[in-house]
């Protein structure tokens, strides 16, 4: 199994919007190629970052 991360939104409404495309793009090209991905954990890093961060393992 590999693990992978991706920016998956933002605390600012019209930035989560593009984080969010950009995400799902990603996920649906890995889908298309046969892979089982399933969503481990949400999470932010500390300080005034305000990006999403999502953590994806990869079968």
């Amino acid at each position: 199994m590999k693990k992978i991360t991706l920016e998956v939104g933002n605390t600012s409404w019209w930035k989560n919007l593009k984080y969010r495309r950009e995400a799902a793009q990603e996920l649906r090209k890995m889908r298309a190629n046969n892979k089982n991905i399933k969503l481990i954990k949400k999470y932010r890093i500390e300080g005034s970052n305000t990006i999403i961060y999502g953590d994806y393992k990869i079968r």
